[in-house]
């Protein structure tokens, strides 16, 4: 121990496993109940479409990431300087660009458009008054093992589509939407520890 150094006791150490790619990006108002709701162990997550709250999948995307937004306060003693902090999570955050635009169904509430209407040969759809009472289930799955079928997905409980967009139409080039960013709030529905997010793994060899 004293060669290597190695810690006594147990010991928890991290896997060589690599994820390379963005997950697929699905979304679903957050009226529409989980799948998991929960499961055995206690976690909501998952989409189910209806007819009245369908599933909307994403294509084509790119600068895909996920971050936290908090308030960090220091507890300061003269004597000593800093002694802890008080932690805050305010909110996740979650960005990507989309090339991919139609149909226009899945891409109002990103642009927070209107409902379109469609007809034969169709889609139309305003831009107007947010509507600022309108919340999403954001559900990111990646198998990072095909061949064993191994996954890890993230779901956003409680999460709105905000700031300002930017659609791109450069000359020789796709139009790309950027500047999408949908911020996770807690969703007091949820017990504690799952507020924001639920996280889950499957990993038949590993685990």
């Amino acid at each position: 121990m004293l060669v290597t150094g190695t810690p006594l006791g147990s010991v928890i150490s991290q896997e060589e496993v690599y994820i390379e790619g963005a997950p697929w990006i699905y979304y679903q108002d957050a009226d529409a109940t989980p799948l998991w709701n929960p499961d055995a162990d206690g976690f909501y997550f998952g989409l189910s479409g209806t007819t009245e709250h369908p599933v909307y999948a994403l294509a084509c995307y790119e600068d895909v990431q996920l971050g936290s937004d908090m308030t960090v306060n220091a507890i300061r003693c003269d004597k000593v300087g800093d002694k802890a902090v008080i932690q805050k999570l305010n909110h996740l955050e979650f960005n990507f660009g989309l090339s991919s635009l139609f149909p226009l169904t899945t891409l109002a509430p990103i642009i927070r458009g209107s409902t379109p209407t469609v007809t034969t040969d169709y889609e139309k759809m305003g831009i107007g008054t947010i509507n600022n009472n309108r919340y999403y289930h954001v559900y990111l799955p990646k198998v990072y093992d095909e061949s064993a079928g191994d996954y890890i997905i993230i779901q956003l409980h409680r999460a709105q589509f905000v700031n300002p967009w930017t659609l791109a139409m450069p000359s020789g080039n796709r139009w790309m939407l950027g500047g999408i960013s949908a911020w996770a709030f807690a969703d007091d529905a949820k017990p504690g520890g799952q507020e924001f997010a639920t996280i889950i793994r499957y990993d038949r060899s590993a685990l």
